[in-house]
């Protein structure tokens, strides 16, 4: 069932939300030991939860969320369980507070079921860097799934997955499993409790199976947060919904050259969706968006110098785990190694690098001017159109078991890092296939319509494909 289904079922009493997450953590150890979804799955602590459920539906409360299963991944932080960001060093690390859209979700009803596993430091969009070793794709075993809430999603392991979305694993993970990821605008959902290594970037998403599903976690989750100053944009924008009311009067704005760019699988994927959403009633408009590559190497820039600055703290003194030294230099040495993996490091060293004198001007202060063009493009594309269609992924899944260079997994940003540059809200939908793989594609829109955006994505894919029974 679909989150709404779930929750729906659950307050007319129909089903138990105990029997449900008893049934669904069973599930979830069975198969965690062959597609290493999850770091940690819960126990006592869902079930706990799940009778307060019930008692509460019980006692004739109407929950938003009754009884719904929903996974975490493992840079939020959760009270219950360990929140491990990442880290070997923080793997047994239990926080004494909830990220602000857990607690939202936990008192509408939903339970925690687990936290999910993430590149190291939450560093990169294919869990390959993870030091649990990759998440694999339920469509195809031998790949990688991209985000491991994703995978949990089209596993049918839970209907909803919380996660972050900095350059873009959110979508890019949404793309290859096959279902449905919302990056918010910049300022909808607050980031407290979220651990991010790049704070201009780090966005709380939404990955599900259905639109309905994100559009109700959303609600659940968005709003002022005092201790997230972004957030105050809530207290400003409309409170009025803007709804999509007829296609006919929608242009969905598309890059054709930056279609063309793409290898021969993908572009036929995405002129046949242009088809077929215009064949819906919506007007497509060709547009030019020059940014990309540009954004790309800005957004990195930028990401990577932050990353220098927030991992500072990780040093074995104020914060991470203290390696036996007998000089503070080795001290520093041995116990960064131990909190931080081969790629917080290199971007930590990186950041270090283009923060230095000499090439602060050089990179960073050019990276920042870039960054304010990149807003400025897209500000002038929606003067032309309603929405934004952009591919999501340069290529398919990589194989699990193939070693990919790190230039090449940052060049797989290319379509996702401009949107999170430009704090749009973006969302990821099935596109088609390619062999067997699935294929997304991105709706950008303008600041705070993620409604619109959910609303265009269900009437262009109202139901989506899970993996068949046996692929996984």
């Amino acid at each position: 069932m679909t989150a709404c289904q779930t929750a729906k079922a659950v307050n007319r009493g129909e089903i138990s939300a105990y029997r449900l997450i008893e049934t669904t953590l069973a599930r979830c150890n069975a198969l965690n030991s062959r597609m290493n979804i999850f770091i940690n799955i819960a126990g006592p602590e869902a079930l706990e939860q799940a009778e307060a459920v019930d008692v509460k539906v019980k006692s004739g409360q109407k929950l938003p969320l009754a009884g719904v299963p929903v996974a975490l991944k493992d840079d939020l932080c959760y009270s219950l369980l360990p929140t491990g960001f990442g880290s070997p060093a923080f793997k047994k690390f239990k926080p004494t507070f909830s990220a602000a859209a857990v607690d939202k979700l936990v008192d509408a009803g939903a339970i925690v079921i687990g936290k999910t596993n993430l590149d190291d430091m939450s560093m990169g969009s294919t869990t390959i860097s993870s030091p649990a070793g990759p998440t694999l794709n339920p469509w195809a075993v031998d790949r990688v799934a991209g985000s491991a809430g994703a995978a949990a999603v089209a596993a049918g392991l839970c209907p909803v997955a919380l996660e972050s979305d900095s350059g873009g694993a959110l979508r890019q993970g949404a793309s290859h499993c096959g279902v449905i990821g919302l990056r918010p605008s910049t300022g909808r959902v607050s980031r407290y409790g979220l651990n991010t290594y790049c704070s201009s970037f780090g966005q709380v998403g939404i990955t599900a199976s259905s639109s309905n599903d994100i559009l109700a976690v959303l609600e659940v989750i968005s709003g002022f947060d005092a201790r997230d100053a972004a957030t105050a944009l809530c207290n400003e924008r409309s409170v009025e919904r803007i709804s999509l009311l007829k296609p006919e009067a929608t242009i969905i704005g598309y890059p054709d050259a930056l279609i063309k760019t793409l290898d021969s699988g993908q572009r036929n994927v995405f002129e046949q969706a242009r088809k077929d959403i215009t064949a819906k009633g919506f007007k497509s408009v060709d547009l030019t968006l020059d940014c990309i590559a540009g954004a790309l190497r800005a957004y990195y820039v930028i990401a990577v110098a932050e990353s220098s600055s927030n991992l500072s703290r990780y040093d074995g003194i104020r914060f991470g785990e203290a390696a036996y030294a007998v000089n503070l230099d080795q001290l520093y040495y041995k116990s960064r190694r131990l909190t931080m993996g081969p790629e917080a490091r290199r971007r930590s060293i990186f950041g270090t690098f283009l923060l230095s004198k000499g090439n602060f001007e050089l990179y960073y202060r050019q990276a920042l001017k870039a960054w304010r063009l990149v807003q400025q493009e897209f500000k002038t594309l929606f003067d032309q159109c309603d929405l934004l269609m952009l591919p999501t992924v340069k290529a398919l899944p990589h194989p699990a078991a193939k070693q990919v260079d790190f230039c090449c997994l940052y060049e797989e940003d290319i379509f996702c890092a401009p949107v999170s540059l430009a704090g749009l809200p973006s969302i990821c939908l099935p596109a088609g296939k390619i062999d067997r793989l699935p294929l997304g594609l991105q709706l950008v829109g303008r600041p705070f319509r993620e409604e619109m955006l959910i609303e265009t994505a269900s009437l262009i894919i109202p139901e989506i494909e899970l993996p068949p029974d046996g692929t996984f």
